[in-house]
This record gives C-alpha cells, structure tokens and sequence, in this order.
C-alpha cells in the first residue's frame, strides 16, 4: 500500500472518470488530495469507504502508518472483499479497480465506483443518493439491485444482470408499497408503516435502513432473504393480463354457419371501438393495417384489414333474405378486382384461416385494449397534465417549444419537453422520451395531450418509436410523433408506467428553479 498525492497517480486512473475530468476542468484542484495505490490483486474482509485504512493496512501486513484524509483509492488489480460500504452519502473515498471487483454485498453512495472490468456481487447491491456513481466497464452480475434517491448507473441496464430490481426511478408513487422490500430484506433492516412518513414514500429508501443494513454486514450475517418470494415484472405482467375481464366468446370459425356467430363479438367490439369516439381507427399487425370504423353518419360500421400487397378482407353487417342482421365477410384480390364472399365453396381454405388469425388478433387487442385504455384515461388526467404545465417553470423557463433550449430538459435519465397549453393555438402537451440504442442519437417518445384546447374531457396518446425514422413500424417518424389507439394496447401500458416521472420530474425541476430565481 501507498499513499500518495493525486498528481502523482492521475494518469493512471480512467479520462472519463469523475476525479480526473474534474481535476481536468478546476485546473489541478485535486492534485494535493491523498490516495490509497495498490498495484497488485488485493483480497479483504469488510471496506469501509468512510475509514478505508484499517482495510488495506491488515491486508498489506504493514505496521503502523500514518493515516491521512483520502479521496480515493486505485487499485491497479482485482478487488476481493466479503463486504464493501460506508455511512457518509455526501463524501465518502472514490474506489477505482483497475480490474476486476468481488463482493458478498456493496452498500455504497457518495463517492464514484468506478470499475474497469467486471463486477460480481453476490447478494446486494445497493446505491443511495445522487452524489453517488456506478460506472462498470464489464458486466455486472448481482442477486437484488438497489439505487435509490437519484443514485446514478447504467439506467438502460445494458450489462446489469440481476434476479431482482429496486429502482427508484422505474416505479410510479403508489409502487412504493412495503410488500416488495418485506420480500426481500429481513424486518431487522425495514422500517414499520408507524416509522414512515406518507410524503416521504417517494423512494425505496423509505422502507430500509441503511444504517441497520451495514451493522448486519459488520455482523457477517446475510441482509437479503434466502427465498425472496416476488414476481418479477414479467410476471406481474402475465398476472394482470390474465385478470382482465373477457368480452368475447367463441372466436374461432371455419365456414360460414361457425361465422355467423361472431355477430355478438362484431356488436361487442364496435362498443370497444366507440371508446376513442373516433370515426377513422386504425393499427397495423404483419403486413396488415386493421382500420375499425364504428358506426355513422359517413357509412356503416365495418373492420378492413387491408394487406400491403393490395388484398383487403372486409367485415360488416348486412342483411339477409329474411331482413335479418347477420354479419359478412368478404375479400378482395386488389383495387381492380371484385369484392368475394370468403365462404364460397370453391375459395381457398387459407383465406379463412389468414382471416381467422387477424380477427382473433383484433379481439385479443380490442379486450387488452379497453382495459388498458380505461386504466390511462384514469391515471392520464388533463387537468393534472395541464397543473403540470402551469408550474413557474414551465410558463418562465420551458416556454417556447420551438426552441430546443426552452422547451425540455433531462432528469433521470429522460428527456422531457413540453408545450404550453394555447400556445400557437394547440393543446398543451407534455413529451417523456428514452434514448434508444442506435448508431445515431434517438428516443422513442410518448406525448400526453389534452384532447381540445377549451374544457378538456380527456387525454390523447401518441407516440414516436424513432425520431431517427430507424424502426420499421407505423410509429417511426423524422420528429413525427403519431396518435395511438386502444388496439395497440401495450404502448397504453408502458405510457402509464412512464406517466408518474412526469409528476416527479416537474416538481424536482420546479423547486430547483424557484430556488435559483429566489436566490
């Protein structure tokens, strides 16, 4: 072990590390800090960041030295400790591993983690606070992942492998329900619903004691349960699908008596479909766009399913010779061609079957689609949209959507932007976008929208998949975001596990500039 000033040892820790871009840019405001340099492998019990000395002076069989006050510690090699952590999120010793590190558990924040190879943590890894920084160049492999209260890592988890996640910034304010950390974490290290208070259920970091958790690590006892009995976010996902009421019954067919029965679906969707109150819906699937058109004025209600090579299957109700409602399918080849009844007897058996997979489709979409929709039109209101465009912020700072340095800013790891409610005559609108991972730079974006400029009923969904125009699918636009419909129902899901980081976000922001223009 040695302990020496930073300008000695600089060039050696990573360019795009905090401590030495920092140093870079404050003209050598580090170079007389104290560091901790190993330049072998090193293996211990328990690192305190706090105190790191104790640690490295047993492991280095060395006698008494002097301690100093350090900034950071490098390792040129690979770290080994059954436990790493500290108390202090303010300031605690950057730890730079030149190699690879192996930890039981890491319970760390305030300080840069910075990692040239791999990082493998057994149990837990947990990461509080945004003065915190996990930076790995290798993968990383642990059992439970923690960051809590704005702590900062690889947010699109590109090399993060873990069974299970708590991440503060994934979750909207009613998922931080004491049922998930309880599965997870012995009672020793959660704090009771009595110690928690409502307005700070904002973050995991509510429920655990960090203070607990580390005299357990001290105690060399494990602070993660052996069997952690919780779904996962698949899971979760398949246990609500599962959940949602059934509106059809009987879907399949395979000649024209089997099809008539499909008449009590046909009325059931175009209920589904009078949700959106849009006379022209549409969605695609395979080389199909599905066009829904309920019932008015302009023409009767039908579905299309209109292929890219020009053949159109159509569906309606008509008439029999009885004046009966009985329900028609009819084809197509291309524009040239005559409409055909698809149950004649001399058409091909795979045009029944091709219809019979897009109609099964657009009732599993029309079903999953009305339930999800109905969960955004509850969760997505305009006047919270409209409360969130009417903070100081926005209307003093984030006032020009033309302007691309008045109309978005980052937090967490999105980017938002926004319109002014009335501002060149539209509605308001509020844009939450993710960088995709591309050759170029690219989000994918959903955009909230009040559905008209004066006594606003609802809020509207659209969506750009790319801004770049680089996916293939309807959503895929140069800038152009597109109006989504119920069918494309997991877009309606993920808009509203992404709508909370809007109320999040906007107040962060909001405080953060009062505060400024107070000073």
């Amino acid at each position: 072990m040695k302990q020496v000033k930073f300008k000695e040892i600089k060039h050696q820790f990573p360019k795009d590390s905090w401590l030495y871009w920092r140093n870079e840019k404050h003209g050598g405001e580090l170079d007389e800090e104290w560091v901790i340099y190993i330049d072998h492998d090193v293996k211990g019990q328990h690192l305190d960041l706090d105190d790191p000395f104790p640690f490295f002076l047993s492991v280095e069989n060395q006698g008494e030295s002097n301690k100093r006050d350090y900034i950071a510690i490098l390792i040129e090699g690979n770290l080994t400790a059954r436990n790493i952590y500290n108390h202090e999120s303010e300031g605690s010793v950057c730890l730079c591993v030149l190699g690879n590190l192996d930890a039981e558990n890491m319970i760390v924040g305030g300080q840069e983690v910075y990692i040239t190879g791999d990082l493998s943590v057994r149990e837990c890894f947990w990461g509080d606070y945004n003065h915190g920084d996990l930076m790995v160049k290798g993968d990383m492999k642990t059992r439970v992942f923690v960051a809590t209260e704005g702590y900062h890592y690889d947010y699109k988890r590109e090399r993060i492998a873990a069974e299970f996640f708590l991440c503060d910034e994934e979750e909207e304010d009613a998922v931080f329900d004491r049922r998930f950390p309880e599965a997870i974490f012995p009672e020793e290290i959660l704090y009771t619903e009595d110690e928690v208070e409502e307005e700070d259920l904002f973050t995991w970091h509510a429920w655990l004691s960090r203070s607990a958790a580390i005299t357990m690590l001290e105690e060399n006892r494990s602070i993660i349960k052996n069997e952690i009995n919780l779904l996962s976010k698949e899971e979760q996902k398949a246990v609500e699908l599962a959940s949602i009421p059934k509106y059809f019954e009987n879907t399949l067919f395979n000649d024209s008596s089997s099809f008539l029965f499909q008449l009590d679906n046909f009325h059931q969707l175009m209920r589904i479909v009078e949700l959106h109150k849009e006379e022209y819906q549409y969605y695609t699937f395979e080389d199909y766009e599905v066009q829904l058109h309920p019932d008015a004025q302009e023409g009767q209600a039908h579905v299309m399913f209109t292929c890219s090579s020009g053949f159109i299957f159509f569906i309606c109700i008509v008439k029999d010779e009885n004046s009966r409602d009985v329900l028609s399918a009819v084809y197509r080849e291309n524009e040239e061609s005559s409409f055909i009844n698809i149950f004649q007897s001399e058409i091909p058996i795979h045009y029944i079957s091709q219809l019979n997979i897009l109609w099964n489709d657009l009732l599993t979409r029309a079903e999953r689609g009305a339930y999800f929709y109905n969960k955004f039109l509850k969760t997505v209101t305009p006047e919270e949209v409209l409360s969130y465009l009417n903070l100081e912020m926005v209307q003093e700072k984030y006032n020009d959507y033309r302007d691309p340095d008045k109309n978005n800013f980052w937090y967490g790891g999105y980017c938002f932007l926004m319109r002014r409610h009335g501002e060149r005559g539209l509605a308001g609108s509020i844009d939450i976008g993710k960088e995709r991972e591309a050759d170029v730079f690219d989000m994918r974006t959903y955009c909230f929208r009040p559905d008209r400029l004066e006594y606003p009923e609802k809020c509207n969904l659209y969506y750009s998949s790319s801004q770049e125009n680089l996916t293939h699918d309807s959503y895929s636009g140069d800038g152009e975001v597109f109006k989504v419909f119920l069918y494309d129902w997991e877009l309606f899901r993920e808009s509203i596990e992404w709508y909370p980081k809007i109320g999040k976000a906007f107040k962060a922001m909001n405080e953060e500039y009062l505060e400024e223009k107070n000073k």
